[in-house]
């Protein structure tokens, strides 16, 4: 039974890096180094949470997540409000997946420790867009208060998805 929780684990990671891996190529072959930028943060990020134990089982929904939300922004733009959405739906997407993480550590302030880790992820990523920016000369064009904005939206949609795993933490105790 273990063998076949951690193979299916397995698969599951595997599946969340080729998921990943074939939006990333995509956006190689249509020169968009911007996107290229953001699919590098992302394949970090997935690499990351698997080397501090998180599950395949939790980083695929996150990597699923994570492809489509790239491909809404990069191939059809949803207006200005992109920046703020995509810092939004990707705090949760991390959120969740850290609070998953490590409320199976069983420790006592996850749910602290997991808004913490998201707020200081936020930080990381924007730090990855400026310095992504200036290296491959994107368009993404980061500023004090566009960064400001994407940290708070992040932090926020961080805070959403600790919720969420807070919640059904709650409901599996329950039942």
């Amino acid at each position: 039974m273990q063998l076949e929780r951690s193979e299916r684990d397995t698969k599951a990671f595997a599946l969340a890096l080729t998921a990943m891996g074939a939006v990333t190529l995509a956006f190689i072959a249509n020169r968009n180094g911007a996107a290229l930028v953001m699919c590098g943060l992302c394949l970090t990020g997935l690499l990351a949470g698997r080397l501090i134990g998180a599950p395949g089982l939790v980083l695929l929904p996150v990597a699923l997540g994570l492809c489509g939300l790239l491909w809404l922004i990069w191939v059809s733009p949803i207006d200005h409000y992109v920046s703020p959405t995509a810092h939004l739906v990707g705090g949760i997407l991390v959120g969740w997946a850290l609070a998953e993480t490590l409320h199976s550590r069983r420790w006592a302030a996850w749910a602290l420790a997991a808004l913490v880790a998201v707020a200081l992820l936020t930080v990381v990523w924007e730090m990855g867009e400026y310095l992504g920016d200036r290296v491959l000369e994107t368009a993404l064009i980061p500023s004090r208060r566009d960064s400001a904005l994407d940290i708070f939206f992040g932090c926020l949609g961080g805070g959403v998805g600790v919720t969420i795993a807070a919640l059904r933490a709650a409901v599996r105790a329950d039942g």
